[in-house]
């Protein structure tokens, strides 16, 4: 069978399956074990196997389950709930003060639990009554939320990074380092827009109650103190991965650990909490390598077949420029991303497309964080962004999918502007890597 005539059946059986509802897990799964039967005959599929063994077997896998763990058991311990009083404090009392320190909430939150699920969950569960409560325009809460939590796709420890770089053998703590720099920008990004926005017109975004923010400085700089922990644990982690003294599934267990004493610390260490992570763990991970499973039956075959160095081999030869083919490869990520799971895209389509970007002279370190700065995108595209259905499932009643796809536009158009000056200035995303201790 030729690499084209394999690529036309095997892509479109594989969307015809997921227009029938086929799950992506079983789609990709048993379209690469059909085809590879079909092909080459029983023998064939222990090379399939094997493959997946491979992926299976990295110890960066590792990082994963106790990434989430980590996350779980921070989440647990009521950290989410005094940060938001911090922020509440310091900056509510500007016009958008509140959606601007939902932004920044979600960013540590995001470094703190490394999933976009739970940083929106958590944080509209927090943030978004008090919004509501104080009058901010419904689109503004709304999108502050959805836009800012999809920020765990980039600062680390994203599990984003984690999944890309096992699938395509890249340096996952350059990955966690690569993905700071986008990951401020696109928070930047936000707040600015929210505050000019609301400065333009304050009712969209006013300004919290005096009583709600204006205490005594001590009392201010005193609630600093129980949140002393938690940060230090994440400056260590991801500090042990930047000083090249631990490798990230290394930085994973210490942070395990340590969200273990930070429970332990505030007095949230009990049975019910460790229990509770346990199993929510179990769960984001049993889904997620199920995904993988699938995918990378998928993608063995699709590759043994010369399916990988077919797609290598036109997009090269394309009388393009090579920022032409870049280009063309992210609207295929944008595409994809509003009507399939961003796991199942990454370990799906990074094979193929990392080795077109490096033979057309791209870093592919600097290629890893554009891949993932588009599934960003994909948290928020309708109709399918997942951020939007996590912040359904806790928001109001009255809070429709038509607010929810209309919050998410203005910061879909500042994820646009960051990844363009993301490929303009490529330093963005690799300044922060090249300063690594190796």
């Amino acid at each position: 069978m030729s690499p084209a005539l394999l690529t036309t059946l095997m892509f479109g059986s594989f969307f015809l399956l997921l227009a029938l509802g086929v799950p992506l897990a079983w789609t990709t799964g048993s379209l690469g074990l059909l085809f590879a039967l079909f092909m080459w005959g029983p023998d064939s599929l222990s090379i399939v196997v094997l493959r997946v063994w491979d992926v299976m077997g990295s110890f960066s896998m590792i990082a994963i389950p106790l990434f989430v763990f980590m996350g779980n058991m921070l989440q647990k311990s009521g950290i989410a709930n005094e940060l938001f009083k911090v922020l509440q404090v310091w900056i509510g009392g500007i016009r958008g003060g509140i959606a601007a320190a939902t932004i920044v909430l979600c960013t540590i939150l995001a470094a703190m639990i490394g999933t976009v699920g739970a940083d929106v969950t958590i944080t509209g569960l927090i943030a978004l009554p008090f919004m509501l409560k104080l009058g901010y325009d419904k689109h503004m809460a709304l999108g502050s939320i959805v836009a800012g939590g999809a920020l765990g796709v980039l600062i680390p420890p994203s599990i984003m990074f984690i999944v890309y770089g096992v699938t395509v053998g890249e340096s996952i703590g350059k990955l966690f380092m690569g993905g700071v720099g986008p990951g401020f920008l696109f928070g930047g990004l936000y707040i600015g827009y929210i505050l000019i926005k609301c400065y333009l017109n304050p009712s969209a975004g006013p300004a919290a109650p005096a009583a709600e923010w204006q205490i005594p400085l001590r009392q201010k700089l005193g609630m600093f103190k129980s949140l002393v922990l938690p940060v230090l644990l994440i400056l260590g982690v991801m500090g042990s991965i930047f000083g090249g003294v631990a490798t990230p599934g290394e930085a994973a267990g210490v942070g395990a650990l340590g969200a273990i004493i930070c429970a332990a610390v505030r007095r949230q260490l009990n049975w019910k909490n460790v229990s509770g992570s346990l199993f929510e763990t179990m769960k984001t991970v049993g889904l997620i390598l199920w995904i993988v499973f699938g995918a990378m039956v998928f993608i063995a075959t699709y590759t043994l077949g010369g399916g990988a160095e077919f797609v290598k081999s036109t997009l090269v030869a394309l009388p393009v420029n090579p920022w032409l083919v870049l280009i063309i490869i992210q609207v295929i990520l944008l595409f994809l991303g509003m009507v399939l799971d961003i796991i199942g895209i990454t370990v799906l389509l990074a094979p193929i497309f990392v080795p077109v970007v490096t033979a057309l002279g791209f870093d592919p370190l600097w290629f890893g964080v554009i891949f993932n700065l588009n599934l960003q995108i994909a948290y928020l595209s309708p109709p399918f962004g997942y951020s939007m259905f996590y912040l359904k499932a806790v928001a109001p009643k009255d809070v429709t999918m038509g607010d929810l796809y209309q919050s998410v536009l203005p910061y879909m158009a500042l994820q646009l502007v960051g990844i363009v000056l993301c490929m303009i200035f490529p330093q963005i995303i690799l300044w922060l890597p090249n300063m690594m201790i190796k």
